[in-house]
């Protein structure tokens, strides 16, 4: 939650610095050579922070504060402010994505998904010097190859649908990004939930039916299965409220949500409960892995519905809280439920990445279904509510 922030102490032979980092090495290593001081006097310590969720990959406060350390010969501590970060820090890319399916007789025969997007800028590299360098090589060589490194072994689609291709295709504009939780399978595959939903619909199957049928493995149907019985699935509510559901699978983990949203006050569509179901192959620590999912959904559900950055030559008008609309505790659904499935393998799957791409998909679904409208453009609610800051 702090904004970007550090302390330096740079002298004419040596430099120290404190910083909350995620990738230290090369900070360091950058920092001496941008200060043209051996690797060996330059100490780089990593203090606790607030949650980064990719930000800090990037160590921009670092390199400033050092640079104005050595500006100004004397100690310093810089920190920005919260229209620094909202304004000129990073911000998650903007996608498209057109997906196209075939299928006949209740059989999906093909599965298309192009992503199009603005750069994900991965030049911090692989956490030191040399991959970082690498990623920086001219016309974006370096970086696309990371970014599709990372799209082809994070997006994957977990169901039955015949020739399945998915494809990244990413252009610099310019503007700042940086990786973002679930960085390419939070959109793309939450995308790709809204149309599993629509084929359902097409076929005239129940979304959750849909999904156990075409679905791999029986794990999978497992969590699913989960969700939708604790969650009790189908059941009659009013109108302007529905149910949604979503599954996903990454780093050998699975999960799937299930969500009931309440549509009925335009200026407050409110998820108001939220079932998780989880599998993580061993689960280490299962609290953490309650918190891990909740904290996905609290990202889904300000994405999905209102948080989002609305530029105008090149600057974004929001400018801190007031006007990012990240989801408060009036935005929270007072029941959750998380359920981390008992071992079913010898080693731990990921989870920092598992919870996001789900809860998209199901909350999407559950405003489709409450609304009788085809989510296309998200945030759902993008309405400049506010009088932005001076530019």
């Amino acid at each position: 939650m702090e904004t970007n922030s550090a302390i330096a102490d740079v002298r004419e032979d040596r430099a120290e610095i404190w910083s909350g980092l995620k990738s230290p090495i090369v900070a360091r290593e950058t920092i001496a050579a941008d200060l043209g001081l051996p690797l060996s006097k330059v100490k780089v310590h990593v203090v606790q922070a607030g949650g980064s969720f990719g930000r800090r990959l990037f160590f921009d406060a670092a390199l400033e504060a050092a640079r104005i350390s050595k500006a100004c010969r004397r100690p310093v501590r810089l920190m920005w402010t919260r229209v620094d970060d909202t304004r000129h820090g990073r911000m998650r890319p903007a996608t498209h994505h057109r997906i196209r399916a075939t299928h006949l007789l209740g059989e999906v025969l093909s599965f298309e998904h192009r992503v199009a997007a603005a750069e994900t800028d991965f030049r911090h590299g692989l956490g030191e010097i040399i991959t970082a360098t690498a990623a920086s090589l001219p016309l974006g060589i370096g970086n696309a190859t990371l970014a599709q490194t990372l799209f082809l072994t994070t997006v994957k689609s977990p169901y039955h649908f015949g020739l399945t291709t998915q494809a990244l295709t990413e252009v610099p504009t310019g503007i700042p990004t940086g990786s973002w939780r679930s960085v390419y399978s939070a959109n793309t595959r939450g995308a790709e939930e809204i149309v599993v939903d629509e084929l359902a619909a097409r076929t005239g199957r129940d979304p959750y039916a849909f999904r156990r049928t075409f679905l791999k493995t029986d794990a999978q149907r497992a969590v699913l299965d989960k969700a939708a019985q604790e969650g009790n699935w189908g059941r009659a509510m009013p109108a302007g409220c529905a149910q949604g559901i979503a599954f996903h699978e990454e780093y050998k983990s699975r999960t799937a949500c299930l969500v009931e949203i309440d549509t009925r006050d335009p200026d407050h569509v409110r998820v108001t409960k939220a079932v998780i179901a989880v599998d993580v192959g061993l689960p280490v620590n299962p609290r953490g892995l309650e918190a891990q999912m909740i904290g996905g959904l609290t990202d889904a559900i300000s994405t999905t519905l209102r948080a989002g950055l609305h530029l105008d030559k090149g600057l974004p008008l929001e400018g801190s809280y007031s006007q990012f609309h990240w989801a408060k505790q009036r935005d929270t659904p007072r029941d959750v439920r998380v359920f981390v499935l008992p071992a079913t393998g010898d080693e731990p799957g990921g989870a920092g990445e598992l919870g996001v791409p789900a809860a998209v998909g199901a909350i999407a679904n559950a405003w489709a279904r409450a609304t009788g409208s085809k989510p296309r453009s998200f945030p759902l609610d993008f309405d400049v509510d506010f009088t932005p800051y001076p530019r």
